[in-house]
């Protein structure tokens, strides 16, 4: 994830609070990266509906006017935090995605890719689940996350299920785009729903009754 460390009316990086005396001084990209620091320590324990500028503020030291210095709103923040996630799993994905490997080796390949990328559910599941909820609620991190994030990973998806029915290794009546559509959009709800609750996180023998589901629904899919 890139950090943006620009000058503003806070200067560089000296937030003072009248009621506390002056606060330590820190360079512009360490401000910025405590700001994301606390948001996502916030939304680990709490969901985005009670996620406040002055909530997030109070775990860095940081003054409340030095989230302005950095942020729009509280919107941009969780933009932010999704930006590296968001990486992280096309980089899980990607040897399945640009693969073409077929029989056995496709399939272990595939279940590869399903557990890496449920593991970053496990990890960031609470994070992943509030940036979720702010995309119903905000243009921006919509056009992210649903319409960026999401559609490029069917698209890539597809493209991969176009390549193996072309190749025999997939039913040859599966709709590629629709298919992969399907399957991104259940697991993304299902895997919310399983570790995107801050309260409640499943037990290891919970979390690995998810990741066989989705191996089997997606290698029964795609495999037979």
């Amino acid at each position: 994830m890139s950090f943006i460390g620009g000058e503003s009316w806070l200067g560089s990086g000296d937030e003072v609070s009248g009621d506390r005396g002056p606060r330590r001084r820190r360079r512009p990209e360490e401000a910025e990266r405590a700001i994301l620091a606390a948001a996502r320590a916030f939304l680990e324990e709490r969901p985005f509906r009670e996620m406040t500028v002055e909530g997030v503020m109070v775990r860095t030291g940081l003054s409340r006017p030095a989230f302005y210095a950095y942020f729009r709103d509280r919107y941009e923040v969780v933009t932010r935090l999704l930006e590296g996630i968001g990486g992280l799993l096309f980089a899980l994905d990607w040897r399945w995605l640009s693969g073409g490997e077929g029989g056995d080796e496709g399939r272990e390949v595939l279940v590869d890719a399903l557990r890496a990328g449920s593991q970053t559910f496990v990890e960031y599941g609470p994070v992943l689940r509030a940036i979720a909820d702010a995309a119903g609620y905000d243009a921006r991190v919509e056009q992210v996350y649903r319409h960026g994030l999401i559609e490029r990973l069917v698209g890539a998806v597809a493209s991969r299920i176009s390549r193996d029915v072309e190749a025999g290794l997939s039913p040859s009546d599966l709709d590629p785009q629709e298919t992969a559509r399907a399957l991104v959009l259940m697991t993304e709800r299902y895997l919310l729903d399983a570790f995107g609750r801050p309260e409640r996180q499943p037990s290891r023998r919970e979390s690995a009754a998810v990741f066989a589901t989705l191996e089997e629904i997606w290698v029964r899919t795609l495999y037979g």
